[in-house]
């Protein structure tokens, strides 16, 4: 009786906890095409680049990115002053409005990665985890590549 006791309420735990995991990892935003330039020499700034597309009805906001690579990693875009093109970190987050999506690509939004602690080179591949304020953490795998694939 014991035995058939703890295994009902370890089934029960069980189905209890299956929505809960479920909704965790569904989000309404959805990275995709995500590559990185080589990093010829360690220690030098990296980029990465993907897109992000956020099927809710709220708009979201990347906050924060991460990886094992680089003690450093900012959110950064380029913008033109007085004929000069210049890179700068973006305050605050990048916000992906309701169904709507943001590309990062050269020469506008991008990903930075600072003080590598290796070179990378085409095939090889990068962990980067992106922080949004309301999807949580999406962890992806990012190829290394001299361009992106079409």
């Amino acid at each position: 009786m014991r035995l058939k006791m703890k295994k009902m309420l370890l089934i029960i735990s069980f189905l209890m906890v299956i929505p809960f995991v479920a909704s965790a990892q569904e989000s309404d935003i959805v990275v995709s095409s995500e590559w990185a330039r080589p990093i010829l020499i360690a220690g030098r700034p990296g980029g990465a680049f993907f897109n992000v597309k956020n099927n809710g009805s709220e708009a979201d906001t990347l906050i924060a990115a991460s990886s094992s690579i680089s003690p450093r990693v900012e959110i950064h875009t380029h913008t033109m002053t007085d004929g000069v093109m210049r890179m700068s970190q973006v305050e605050g987050g990048l916000e992906i409005p309701a169904g709507g999506e943001v590309q990062l690509k050269p020469g506008s939004y991008h990903i930075m990665m600072f003080e590598t602690d290796n070179k990378y080179a085409p095939g090889d591949k990068i962990d980067l985890k992106l922080q949004f304020e309301k999807a949580g953490t999406i962890e992806k795998t990012v190829e290394v590549r001299a361009r992106p694939q079409n």
